[in-house]
């Protein structure tokens, strides 16, 4: 590979990770867009941290209550 490529063969290498880092958010309850952008500022240590750290805990949906009808 010549040198000339180098910066396009990085930068896809780069996008493809913050890709694949904002898809790897969203199965962890994380924002997507957030972990994209974050991880196409910092790079690979981003996506480090976002496996790294535990998944954030989902709220718990209200559940109706079942009082008799009056």
């Amino acid at each position: 590979m010549t040198v000339e490529y180098l910066g396009v063969v990085v930068s896809s290498m780069w996008l493809t990770v913050a890709i694949l880092a904002g898809g790897f958010a969203r199965t962890r309850n994380r924002s997507a867009w957030a972990w994209f952008l974050l991880t196409l500022l910092c790079g690979p240590i981003a996506a480090f941290l976002l496996v790294v750290w535990p998944p954030v805990a989902r709220a718990p949906r209200a559940q109706p209550s079942h009082s008799p009808a009056e």
